[in-house]
C-alpha cells in the first residue's frame, strides 16, 4: 500500500463551514454544441440542450464564447425571467432493481454514474466516500452535513436495490462535524458500515480506498456523497441543475462552499459574494494542485464537472536545475520514473495529474506537465 500524505494547508486560506446558496443568476451560459434552436423560442428549466441542462428558464440573451471545463467554448446566454417555468412535470420514478434504476440515471444524463455501474459485470460492495479530491475543497464534507438523513436512506435502500453484501460510509477522521450528523441517526441503519479514515491526500481514488477498507475493487462500486445526492434528486422526480462549489485561495478576502446553478458565469459568483484582494492572482479551475490554470477568470462558467475554484496570490517561484534528489518518484503515488519523463520529455500513461511531485520539487520544475501532457511518445517507467 502507498504511504499517503497529509498536505500542509495554508494558513491564510480559510473556508467557511457553511453552505451559501445562489440559485437566482441573472443569465446562464449553454454550449451551443452545433444544437438546432430558434433564438426566439422561449427556453425551460430542467430541460435539456444535447447533454446540459438549461438550470433556468427564459429568453435568448445573444451568443458569447466561454470557457467550460478549461476549455473555450461557444455558448448560447439565456436571460433568467426568474419565473423557473417547465415545459413538463417530471414524475417521481419507481425503482424496485438495477434496470430501473439504470432507466433513471439514463434519462437524467447522470453519465457519470452511468459508467461506473456499467464497468462491473457484478455489485457486491458499495462505498460512499465522503473525502475530496482536492486541498481547500469541501464539497464532500459539506454535502454529507446539508443532506446526512438523505444520503443514509438512499445508501440503504440501494443496499436491497442491488443486492448487496455490505456498505460502508468512508468519512475522514476529522470531519467532527459530519461524524456526529450521521453517528446521530446510524441506528436507523444497522447494515451500513460507517469507517473513520485517515485525512491524507488522494485517499479520495478508488484504488487507495479499498486498500485502507481492505475490500477488493472488483465488484466494488465507490460514489461520492454528491453523486448520491444527485441520484436521490432524480429519484425524487427532479432535474440536477444545481451543485456544490467550493471557491477559495489567499487572494479572496473569505473562501466560501456555494450552491449554485449549472451554467452561471463565475464572475457573477464573484461579483454577489466574493471579494479579490489583489490585482495579482492565478486562477486554477478543480484544484491548485490537479487543476486547469484559466486566465481569463471572467469567462468560466460552472458546468456540472466544476467542483472547485482556486484563486491564489501569484507567488514568484524561481526555477533551477534537477539537484537529483529523487523526491518527485519517492512522493508519487504510482511510482513513475518522474526524472526521467522530465529528462526525455516523456508522459507516463499512469500518471494521475495529481501534482504532488510539483508540489515536493526543491526546483520548482513543471512536472506534472511533462509527465501528463510530454511528448506523442510515452513511457511504461
Amino acid at each position: 500500500m502507498k504511504t499517503l500524505i497529509k498536505l500542509e494547508e495554508k494558513k491564510d486560506v480559510f473556508i467557511v463551514n457553511n453552505i451559501y446558496e445562489f440559485l437566482n443568476p441573472e443569465n446562464v451560459y449553454i454550449p451551443l454544441n452545433n444544437s438546432n434552436f430558434n433564438k426566439k423560442n422561449y427556453f425551460y428549466k430542467d430541460t435539456f440542450m444535447a447533454d446540459f441542462v438549461i438550470s433556468v428558464s427564459g429568453f435568448f440573451g445573444g451568443e458569447e464564447e466561454m470557457l467550460l471545463n478549461g476549455k473555450r467554448c461557444q455558448t448560447i446566454k439565456i436571460n433568467n425571467d426568474f419565473k423557473e417555468n417547465k415545459e413538463f412535470k417530471k414524475v417521481k420514478p419507481k425503482v424496485k432493481n438495477i434496470a430501473d434504476l439504470m432507466q433513471v440515471i439514463n434519462s437524467n444524463h447522470l453519465e457519470t454514474l452511468k459508467e461506473k455501474i456499467k464497468a462491473l459485470p457484478q455489485i457486491d460492495h458499495l462505498i460512499v466516500s465522503c473525502f475530496d479530491e482536492e486541498i481547500y475543497e469541501m464539497n464532500e464534507f459539506m454535502c454529507l452535513v446539508e443532506n446526512y438523513k438523505e444520503i443514509l436512506k438512499l445508501i440503504d435502500d440501494l443496499k436491497k436495490i442491488l443486492s448487496l453484501e455490505n456498505s460502508i460510509l468512508a468519512i475522514k477522521n476529522t470531519n467532527v462535524k459530519g461524524i456526529k450528523k450521521v453517528k446521530s441517526i446510524s441506528g436507523v441503519y444497522p447494515d451500513l458500515k460507517v469507517m473513520l479514515l485517515p485525512d491524507k491526500y488522494l485517499m479520495s481514488i478508488p484504488d487507495n480506498l479499498t486498500d485502507y477498507l481492505n475490500i477488493p475493487m472488483e465488484n466494488t462500486l465507490i460514489l461520492t456523497t454528491n453523486e448520491i445526492y444527485e441520484l436521490n434528486e432524480v429519484l425524487k422526480g427532479k432535474s440536477i441543475s444545481e451543485k456544490y462549489i467550493t471557491i477559495s485561495g489567499n487572494a479572496l478576502k473569505k473562501s466560501l462552499i456555494i450552491k449554485t446553478k449549472i451554467g452561471v458565469s463565475l464572475k457573477e459568483i464573484i461579483q454577489n459574494f466574493l471579494k479579490i484582494t489583489t490585482n495579482d492572482y492565478e486562477v486554477y479551475e478543480n484544484g491548485y494542485l490537479q487543476g486547469v490554470k484559466i486566465k481569463d477568470l471572467n469567462k468560466v462558467v460552472i458546468t456540472h464537472k466544476t467542483r472547485c475554484i482556486v484563486i491564489n496570490k501569484k507567488e514568484a517561484k524561481e526555477q533551477t536545475e534537477c539537484i537529483n534528489c529523487g523526491a518527485c518518484m519517492k512522493i508519487c503515488p504510482v511510482y513513475i520514473n518522474v526524472k526521467k519523463c522530465y529528462r526525455q520529455k516523456l508522459m507516463s500513461h499512469r500518471c494521475l495529474g495529481c501534482g504532488l511531485c510539483d508540489y515536493i520539487c526543491p526546483a520548482n520544475l513543471a512536472l506534472k506537465e511533462i509527465v501528463k501532457g510530454g511528448n506523442d511518445e510515452e513511457t511504461n517507467d
